[in-house]
């Protein structure tokens, strides 16, 4: 049977629309449409799925990439928490949809043209021969943890990427009418009235009863709950516990000075500009450097001369330039000299310096405190971990933290009763000190705590401060209801001004019905006998008013001429009545770069609608599912935590 048009129109309209997915999933992230818990695997598109060893091995290399980058040591746990495992579902999640539409729109790449655009990348090629080089690549993958097949599928996964998405969205563009339209719409004037019902325009409501208090209170329990309390015994050690019997000589001061400076932490080194032209003989050569010497342009001479283009290096490192005979004259002469030399694989070169950036050289006496503070951290951090090593073996050993206190001279620290934030019932935070941090400070030291049965000893953990702990909760203070006379001064005032909020509302629900009856909103403010005024202002859609009601804001801006909108202030505490009294259109034409801008708004805007209605369509051919017991599972981490 042959296709109706509706259906050809269907076809085009998915195939524009798929690429659109890709970036809506970037903008919107993957979490809000996991739903239902996929089999074996991590997450499943339909029929496709992301195995958890993909998973794992994507992970794995994004958190080595962070940690590298940041001169972080982020653990599988730590990388969870902050989100790293999101922002890796939400890549994999993109190259498996793509993969899914490409596949039913016939859209392919051999792989072959994969490996070829591999051996293009200027990165693996040999700096002398300009060929492709094995060994390089395979040095360069190593260092990221990266295999070959691992590289070339992602090439592979890109270059379909290439082909379906640019062509897809790359077009997309809207009409500059639709930014007219646009200034005009967050440009226009809406001017209203606006009345204000503060507090005191209610009565002050009457002391409570205790009855009326326990019945406020039993509704609104959470908010009189004692915390659960729990009392504990530690066994920690931290590099600040060694920092104090440590020293640091002058030797080791100066050696960590110089190789902060060599690593380029501190300071900087001495850098020039050279310029580099090979000859074809020694007196070419030589000419070339006299009129380099002299100022001549070394593009023009070079040309003139009948050479190849000058090389030029731009605040150069000796060690960054190619030969190392031209690095060794570049930095022997002086700022606008210049010289023939034969070079290290017999080539004649003139070399001039045109500029020379002295080095910056820092004062050892200023960063001396610094240093310190680092050498005596990586002292410590040593015996720390020598330490953590005997506290293991000594609990492979079957010891109490008594026991384990005793034999390595290790105190214990006893806590009382405190709560999930480091409070004690006293109110007391353990919040320790700048040096010290105490538990209230350390959220991994908490969690372990709160997450601990009564009397369990938990293995040596590391702190989040970079230290070592284990610790063994005593007893637990349970969670329960605070007394009524300990929270009824507070529950006093909370009830007081639910019920002034509650006067409010219905006084700004009669006025309001007043004022939509025909009364003037200053008629209005003057029956109220205290806390009304009214104002006149004018709201512009692009920069709304922050100090009334979002409510009233919106309703004006919405709203036609004579609406009458009412709400609470942002900070809850007064009412606004809104009135629009008139609607002032703006009249001026807008161009250039701000029409520019507000085109690209506009086609943002187009792009994120048809994105939003695809993904309600494409999510229904394709159920996603996210496996989070798996995802935790793959990472090592306790499902419990």
């Amino acid at each position: 049977m042959a296709e109706s048009f509706g259906g050809k129109m269907r076809n085009i309209m998915v195939t524009i629309l798929i690429g659109l997915l890709v970036v809506a999933f970037a903008v919107w992230g993957v979490n809000d449409v996991f739903t239902q818990r996929a089999g074996d695997a991590v997450i499943s598109v339909g029929k496709a799925e992301v195995s958890t060893d993909e998973f794992e091995e994507a992970f794995q290399r994004e958190l080595a990439t962070l940690n590298r980058d940041q001169g972080s040591s982020l653990t599988n746990q730590q990388a969870h928490a902050q989100g790293l495992h999101n922002q890796v579902l939400q890549r994999l999640l993109t190259d498996t949809v793509i993969g899914i539409d490409a596949d039913e729109l016939g859209v392919g790449v051999n792989r072959r043209v994969a490996r070829d655009v591999v051996k293009q990348v200027e990165t693996f090629q040999n700096e002398l021969t300009g060929e492709f080089s094995e060994d390089k690549l395979n040095e360069i993958l190593a260092q990221n943890r990266i295999t070959r097949a691992q590289y070339e599928n992602d090439v592979f996964k890109s270059l379909r990427r290439q082909q379906t998405v640019p062509a897809i969205i790359g077009g997309l563009e809207a009409p500059g009418a639709f930014a007219e339209q646009r200034y005009n719409f967050i440009t226009e004037q809406r001017k209203t009235q606006i009345l204000t019902l503060e507090t005191s325009a209610v009565p002050a409501p009457a002391e409570p009863t205790d009855e009326e208090l326990m019945a406020y209170i039993d509704e609104n329990g959470s908010k009189y709950i004692a915390p659960e309390y729990r009392q504990v015994v530690m066994l920690r050690q931290e590099v600040f516990d060694f920092t104090p019997d440590l020293t640091v000589t002058e030797d080791e001061l100066k050696d960590a000075f110089q190789y902060r400076i060599d690593l380029g932490e501190i300071g900087a080194p001495q850098t020039r500009d050279v310029v580099q032209i090979t000859a074809t003989s020694e007196e070419l050569a030589i000419e070339a450097a006299e009129r380099l010497a002299r100022g001549d342009d070394p593009t023009e001479l070079a040309s003139g001369l009948g050479l190849v283009s000058p090389q030029f290096y731009e605040a150069a490192l000796k060690e960054s330039i190619f030969d190392p005979e031209t690095a060794k004259t570049a930095f022997e002469l002086e700022e606008g000299a210049a010289k023939a030399i034969l070079g290290s694989l017999g080539n004649w070169y003139a070399v001039g310096v045109t500029k020379v950036t002295a080095a910056i050289v820092p004062d050892f006496d200023e960063q001396k405190s610094d240093l310190r503070d680092t050498i005596l951290k990586e002292k410590a951090g040593e015996l720390l971990y020598d330490v953590s090593d005997q506290i293991e073996d000594a609990m492979a050993d079957g010891l109490t933290l008594e026991e384990i206190s005793e034999r390595l001279d290790i105190p214990l620290s006893y806590y009382d009763y405190f709560d999930r934030s480091g409070k004690t019932n006293d109110g007391i935070v353990l919040a320790g000190f700048s040096a010290i941090p105490g538990v209230a400070s350390d959220d991994t030291l908490l969690r372990e705590i709160f997450t601990s049965d009564i009397g369990y000893e938990t293995d040596l953990f590391e702190t989040s401060t970079e230290g070592f702990a284990a610790i063994r909760v005593e007893n637990v203070i349970e969670s329960t209801r605070r007394p009524f006379d300990e929270v009824k001064e507070t529950a006093t005032l909370a009830w007081k001004a639910a019920r002034v909020s509650e006067a409010l509302d219905e006084l700004a629900g009669e006025l309001a019905l007043k004022a939509r009856g025909g009364e003037s909103l200053a008629d209005i403010a003057s029956s109220v006998e205290n806390g009304a005024s009214v104002e006149d202002l004018i709201i512009v859609r692009s920069t709304p008013p922050q100090n009334i009601s979002p409510q009233v804001t919106l309703g004006m801006l919405e709203g036609d001429i004579g609406a009458i909108s009412r709400g609470k202030t942002a900070d809850g505490k007064s009412r606004n009545i809104g009135k629009l009294l008139d609607i002032i259109p703006n009249r001026d034409g807008v161009a250039g770069q701000f029409l520019d801008v507000l085109q690209e708004q506009a086609t943002a805007a187009i792009s994120s609608d048809l994105q939003n209605a695809y993904q309600q369509a494409i999510l229904a051919d394709h159920p996603l599912r996210e496996n989070q017991a798996k995802i935790r599972q793959a990472l090592g981490i306790d499902n419990n935590q």
